[in-house]
């Protein structure tokens, strides 16, 4: 592996789910598109499914998120609470967490906690908190610590 190219999430809305994830959370929405037809249908596995798509870019990086709904897909929705094996989340770098956590709040996002600082591992030291998207899915925000001052 090289690099996370994007994170696809399923969601019910997509214009709801991209108002959070560009509005909200400050993506950049690099266009939509609907796909049906036999390339579609071979690669989803649903026949006669159209899927509205969309991506989403951070302010930084290169990783997208690709936000998915599928018209005349299966009815059943998956709980993603990350207790249950096979849910993910989203991991999210941000500066100005407090400011931000302000903002979500104001906009009825559900935070599920105060912001921790992670102890050890690869997020030693970064301040981290949980808040749901539309569709319940995890989206981890993670501030990295502020630089040293001569270091």
């Amino acid at each position: 592996m090289t690099s996370v190219n994007h994170v696809g999430i399923t969601v019910s809305d997509l214009d709801r789910s991209l108002d959070f994830y560009v509005r909200v959370l400050g993506g950049e929405h690099l266009g939509s598109w609907e796909r049906s037809g036999p390339r579609i249908d071979a690669v989803t596995g649903y026949p006669g499914i159209l899927v509205r798509q969309a991506f989403v870019r951070l302010s930084e990086g290169r990783a997208l998120i690709e936000l998915l709904q599928y018209v005349g897909g299966s009815a059943d929705v998956v709980d993603p609470d990350n207790g249950h094996a096979g849910a993910v989340h989203v991991a999210i770098d941000v500066t100005g967490l407090d400011a931000l956590l302000t903002r979500v709040r104001e906009e009825g996002v559900v935070v599920l906690s105060e912001p921790i600082v992670a102890g050890d591992g690869p997020l030693e030291g970064c301040r981290v908190v949980y808040v749901l998207d539309p569709d319940r899915v995890r989206v981890e925000l993670v501030e990295p610590p502020a630089p040293v001052a001569g270091a």
